[in-house]
């Protein structure tokens, strides 16, 4: 009988090694050999990308503002609270695969009576028990909740390059609208000499009422664009003050012109780098893995479940008993035969889960290719504006000048002068948001291509 109970724990334990979790392979997709907007050729061969790629831009107050964000961002420092969550969850998960030892007591005292002295006795308890991992439905757990406190890693991975790119924008907009500002201040002042001048002339005889009238109108638009931007300015100057986890009131940012910021070239490696190159990517994946193992504890839940135990106790009566022992050990065989389709259900619900996070991946990854793409042709299509922008700007001020002369000079209409006043303001606050469209477009590739990110 002995040994049939010892072959028996052997074939049990043999079996503790066995596992119903499916085999994980990455979702096969058709990759894109190359991508649609090639970047313009640089050096690099795309080589891996700086994580510190805002320093590029030679910005030493974005410097700054990028490492403040990143201890004080209040998002970032949610998610990571979420993290600590998550390993607490992972712990809990793997203790099933350690024994559980408990151990308890108890005392008492008897005073006795008038002529029988006092007797105190104790008692002492402690069990051990310990499941067999018989079909790796333990082991399942555990992997599963360590999945999950990866994708909450590649998480707070993810939301740090987010915060990194919105920072980088966020200051790249606030220059832009001060230099767009600052053209419309100087458009003001223009309108305003010029209204200056079509008075006199009005007074002279030689400009008419609706002339002055006109002009006194772009007077007071070119006041509700400077008003207006500087609306723009305080609001955005707020949004990144949020950022870096300030008060808005706390806050005033000292850069004041997009001129000196560099642009850099990013040239992104084949679109398969994608794969290993974003947090984002990867915690879908996590999450994946986590599904499959969870369709490895729902299987498990068909089979038998064998958990062995032991308990001792001991006793001693201070007084009169002798000290006692006694150990009790036992193992316990459970199979579940009806349900109801609780099992059935919950197999059903894993598979779907899985499927679920497979096209969740997918569509993770798509995208990304098209964020890369998006950042490409961004950035390929504002350099061309930008550069058109500025030859419109150069002869748009050359029109000026001449239309102001001409018209002085009586050789042409107040209506011309107007015409090429507002070119010349539309030209050259095209040109300021192309340049920004530009640096946009670089913090989108450097974010889409990861941002330098990778595992620790």
């Amino acid at each position: 009988m002995m040994q049939n109970k010892q072959g028996f724990l052997a074939i049990c334990l043999a079996l503790a090694g066995c596992s119903l979790v499916p085999d994980y392979r990455r979702p096969s997709d058709a990759v894109p050999e190359a991508w649609k907007n090639p970047a313009p050729k640089t050096q690099t061969g795309g080589a891996a990308i700086s994580p510190v790629w805002w320093k590029l831009f030679g910005s030493a107050e974005l410097d700054r503002l990028m490492n403040e964000a990143l201890v004080n961002n209040r998002d970032l420092a949610a998610v990571t609270r979420r993290i600590d969550q998550f390993r607490a969850l992972a712990k809990i998960a793997g203790a099933p695969l350690l024994p559980a030892v408990g151990a308890g007591g108890s005392y008492t005292y008897d005073d006795g009576t008038r002529f029988n002295g006092g007797q105190s006795t104790w008692q002492g308890q402690w069990n051990l028990s310990y499941e067999v991992d018989l079909w790796g439905r333990l082991r399942a757990g555990r992997d599963s909740a360590r999945a999950h406190l990866d994708n909450a890693r590649f998480s707070l991975d993810a939301l740090r390059l987010t915060v990194m790119g919105d920072v980088a924008q966020t200051y790249f907009t606030l220059l832009g609208l001060k230099d767009r500002r600052a053209i419309a201040e100087e458009n003001f002042k223009n309108i305003s000499e010029v209204l200056a001048l079509i008075e006199s002339r009005f007074e002279a005889g030689a400009a008419t009422a609706l002339d002055v009238a006109q002009q006194q109108t772009e007077r007071a638009n070119a006041a509700a664009q400077v008003a207006r931007l500087s609306q723009d300015i305080a609001q955005t100057e707020n949004a990144l003050a949020v950022l870096l986890g300030r008060p808005p009131q706390q806050f005033e940012p000292q850069g004041r012109t997009l001129q000196g910021i560099r642009i850099p070239n990013a040239d992104p490696a084949r679109p398969a780098a994608l794969f290993e190159q974003r947090p984002d990517v990867r915690g879908a994946e996590a999450e994946l893995i986590a599904a499959h193992a969870d369709i490895g504890v729902a299987r498990a839940a068909f089979y038998p479940k064998l958990e062995l135990g032991a308990d001792n106790i001991f006793t001693a009566a201070m007084m009169s008993q002798p000290a006692g022992i006694a150990v009790a050990a036992g193992a316990t065989l459970s199979q579940p035969i009806f349900q109801g389709g609780r099992l059935e259900g919950e197999l059903e619900r894993t598979k779907a889960r899985r499927n679920e996070l497979v096209e969740v991946y997918r569509q993770t990854l798509l995208i990304a290719y098209r964020e890369v793409e998006d950042a490409l042709a961004l950035g390929g299509q504002a350099a061309r504006r930008r550069e058109q922008l500025h030859l419109s700007v150069n002869s748009a001020s050359e029109a000026y000048e001449l239309g102001l002369e001409r018209y002085l000079a009586g050789a042409t209409d107040y209506q011309t002068l107007l015409n090429v006043q507002r070119s010349l303001l539309n030209a050259r606050d095209s040109e300021v948001q192309a340049h920004v469209d530009v640096l946009t477009a670089s913090v989108l590739l450097y974010k889409a291509l990861g941002g330098g990110w990778r595992r620790l």
